[in-house]
């Protein structure tokens, strides 16, 4: 009896061993060498002198820019080139090309191995990765942006076990810069061998109302055996509002459908993005045995022709474009400096992002969930037919289904995502796609979500819609086109379009140049001409300086308005990126130059032009040049107020320049019916006019400059001034927030002001800095994409009286930050890591 008892008890012990939930494991120690050696796979090299790094991990960011890193000879269709030329600094002039190793070891029980699944997840790796376990090859992935696992437990031993994975970069692979290295995170996954799939779960909300909504979800189970399968919906306060539990037989695996009514939902929406979770439970004899959380949103989305819905309510875009390298800490991906972009890309009025141009990082999604910012994701640059020699045409044919098919089993929970981006300017558009690859494309998406729109991005509007490529995906995406906006309308009158990308001027931060003057001359497809490009690398501002194809963001305000059934607008892009430094492509610069907010996230003077259109609820004020001119040469400057007052006026050491209102257009100049002319070159002083308040001749002289916002009855509702700035005199430093988490980056904004604390913008000497106490140094910027200081040295070149300084917690306490420069220091002791 007492042998039964013992046994029964070990059987007992062993089916609880069998029952172990699922356990999650980021993988965040690795060791790192940017070598190359055939036994760096072998689980008993000696890998002890190599580097010590935490994911995320960019190897390229820490070197020195170098234009020789780069240089691609390269004929770019859009810039309006017909024949190749070289082409410096289009992928960041960082040393990225190149192979790395990284290399870890993980520990398992022989329990483990009889008894669990382990997985080992990527969230992307830059690129042609090649995974071994203990010396024995895995597998391979080319694309360095999409989202990859493996089964992992043939492959193990119990006890130490070591984890290899090469990477490996090629020069002309990027059209921008691309990162290096595990830039996103990596996660052991351990489940029972009975287990819901990675990314197995599918929440839909096919009706939803304020009163009622429907939740499905679609389950993908791995194993075998008879369970209970557990649901509950619970709230954003983790209430469980909903539950449902079933017997489950599953044979070589199941797929099962549950669906639950939910009575007065709270819905997602771009201002209240609530979110409820699918917590899915497997249970053997009333034990857990795996459970899964799917966090997602009620809402309701259409796409009609007149424009997209959400809840009922239409929606104009107000998006952007973004690139996933977050500026002078590379591609390595933290959410919370991505959380600092949109939180002032919201500030700005901004309600949704473009990814451009491959999948984001899997919590860039979480964080628009959150913040109730709509995405589109966005699979691939290029198809079949390539765009730079090393590019992802070369594994289309192989790669392309899974490739798009993990973006979508991945992502297709996020309430954020509404739209599924097949391409971007595909050059297939001047072949009229001849493989048919849109519509291959697109039946691919629809057999995983038929949910959301399909898009892509086309630049050839007359190619796209006459092959009937634009015709194929659900919505078609327009990038630079708001000359043909009503000509396309016109000639498709079902088809549903938004604009993918727009904008194209040019600026630096507090940089400008006189005369401003307008290029009005334009060639036959409608492109600029007479583009200006200055020696030193710095353009003019006032929106007057711009890619040949490119043209202000006025013109596209004027467009939309006029065109309603426009869904809206992208801008390429929200922030500047590394790489594309266009129009310098003579070595001067490693940056873009395109957005309303810089590369180290400063706002430039078209944020607030943004900001006066899209958020007209807001009271915004905004004007420019500074007023700080030593040797300025030209006295009669134009003065440019962006503001959501409707008149204000402006005065110099207190004599008035008068009162300004802004000028309606009465005609869209650059409007035309013919569809081949598909470039918009170009401002005007009207154009301006239309959307800012402008003082064209207003005479220099150092001192005070004031304007005055009035309400429509005449009363002083606001105002603004600036100084002449006398002698830097101190430094000030500004942490953007005052708390951050162990492991998170901190943001200072550093500043040269006079006595008087006006911002010195023609100060630019370096600065020294040093860090001590609960963090460390991580990287510098000032916002100039000519400035070749290596970003992760301490010390840097102000830029117009500016810099920005990341610092990474370590421990908990507080931060010390010091910066001199010249006999100017300042220490701040404000930031704390918990």
């Amino acid at each position: 009896m007492m042998k039964n008892i013992v046994l029964a008890f070990f059987m007992l012990y062993a089916f609880t061993g069998n029952t172990q939930e699922r356990e999650i494991q980021n993988l965040d120690h690795w060791k790192f060498i940017d070598e190359d050696a055939g036994n760096f796979s072998k689980k008993d090299f000696d890998d002890s002198n190599w580097n010590k790094v935490n994911l995320p991990h960019d190897w390229a960011i820490e070197g020195e820019f170098d234009f020789a890193h780069d240089i691609q000879l390269t004929m770019v269709i859009q810039d309006g080139e017909r024949k190749p030329d070289y082409r410096n600094g289009r992928t960041g002039a960082l040393p990225f090309i190149g192979i790395g190793w990284y290399r870890t070891n993980i520990d398992i029980t022989a329990s483990e191995l009889n008894t669990r699944k382990i997985q080992l997840l990527f969230c992307g790796a830059m690129s042609s990765s090649q995974l071994f376990i203990n010396g024995v090859h895995v597998g391979d992935r080319p694309n360095g942006y999409i989202p990859f696992y493996y089964d992992i437990t043939p492959f193990l031993k119990e006890g130490e076990n070591t984890i290899a994975i090469r990477l490996e970069n090629f020069n002309s692979q990027s059209r921008w810069y691309p990162g290096a290295g595990l830039y996103r995170e990596v996660s052991l996954i351990k489940t029972n061998k009975t287990h819901i799939k990675t990314w197995g779960t599918f929440v839909t909300t096919p009706e939803v109302s304020e009163n009622s909504a429907t939740v499905n979800c679609q389950i993908d189970i791995s194993g075998n055996g008879e369970f209970q399968l557990k649901n509950e919906i619970l709230d954003n306060q983790n209430s469980v509002v909903a539950s449902e539990t079933d017997k489950l037989s599953i044979h070589n695996g199941q797929l099962t459908n549950v669906s639950f009514k939910i009575e007065d939902p709270k819905l997602w929406d771009i201002e209240s993005p609530i979110l409820y979770k699918m917590k899915t439970t497997i249970l053997k004899g009333g034990v857990v045995i795996d459970d899964y959380i799917t966090p997602f949103g009620i809402r309701k989305i259409e796409f009609k022709v007149d424009g997209f819905y959400l809840n009922g309510k239409r929606i104009q875009f107000q998006g952007v474009n973004m690139h996933h390298d977050l500026g002078p800490i590379g591609a390595a991906f933290y959410p919370n400096l991505f959380e600092r972009q949109v939180k002032k890309l919201k500030k700005m009025g901004v309600n949704a992002i473009r990814f451009s141009h491959n999948p984001p990082a899997s919590k860039a999604l979480d964080i628009c969930d959150e913040y109730g910012i709509l995405a589109i994701d966005e699979a691939f640059d290029e198809w079949q037919i390539g765009k730079v020699r090393n590019g992802y045409s070369k594994h289309f044919d192989d790669w392309a289904e899974k490739d798009l098919t993990n973006m979508i089993l991945r992502d297709r929970n996020h309430p954020s995502v509404i739209m599924w981006s097949i391409g971007n300017e595909i050059m297939e558009q001047y072949k009229r796609d001849p493989n048919d690859i849109t519509s291959y494309l697109n039946t691919i998406v629809k057999s995983l979500d038929t949910t959301r729109a399909t898009t892509a991005g086309f630049n050839s509007a007359r190619n796209a819609l006459e092959s009937g490529m634009a015709l194929t995906v659900d919505v078609a995406g327009f990038n630079y086109k708001p000359g043909i906006y009503g000509a396309i309308r016109a000639n498709y009158p079902d088809l549903k379009f938004y604009a993918s990308e727009t904008g194209g001027s040019v600026s630096t931060r507090n940089s400008y140049k006189f005369p401003v003057v307008f290029d009005t001359i334009h060639d036959k497809r409608g492109a600029s001409l007479n583009t200006t490009v200055y020696p030193d690398g710095q353009p003019g501002n006032f929106e007057y300086t711009n890619v040949p194809w490119g043209y202000p963001p006025v013109k596209e305000f004027a467009s939309l308005e006029k065109n309603q059934t426009v869904y809206g607008e992208f801008v390429w892009t929200g922030y500047d990126y590394l790489g594309e430094p266009s129009p310098y492509h003579n070595a001067q610069a490693r940056s873009s130059y395109f957005a309303p907010i810089d590369i180290v996230g400063l706002e430039k003077d078209k944020f607030y032009l943004y900001q006066s259109h899209w958020q007209n609820k807001k009271e915004v004020l905004h004007f420019f040049p500074h007023w700080t001119w030593p040797e300025l040469e030209q006295k009669e400057i134009p003065v440019v107020c962006y503001t959501t007052y409707p008149k204000a006026e402006l005065f110099v050491n207190g004599k008035s320049y008068g009162i300004k209102t802004k000028e309606p257009l009465k005609e869209l100049s650059f409007e035309t019916s013919n569809l081949s002319r598909e470039a918009s070159g170009g401002g005007t002083w009207d154009l301006l006019k239309a959307y800012a308040l402008v003082w064209k001749d207003v005479h220099y002289e150092p001192g005070e400059i004031k304007i005055v916002a009035y309400d429509e009855n005449g009363k002083t509702v606001a105002t603004e001034i600036k100084n002449t700035a006398g002698k830097p005199a101190k430094i000030e430093i500004q942490p953007e927030e005052t708390t951050i988490k162990n492991g998170e980056v901190g943001v200072y904004v550093i500043s040269v002001v006079d006595e008087d604390g006006n911002l010195c913008p023609q100060y630019q000497e370096s600065i020294d800095i040093n860090v001590s106490g609960a963090g460390d140094f991580m990287a510098c910027g000032n916002g100039d994409p000519t400035n070749l200081e290596t970003f992760t040295k301490p010390e840097r070149k102000l830029f117009r009286g500016q810099a920005v300084i990341y610092v990474k917690g370590t421990s908990s306490g507080i931060i010390n930050l010091s910066v001199s420069s010249g006999k100017m220091q300042h220490t701040n002791h404000d930031l704390k890591v918990n």
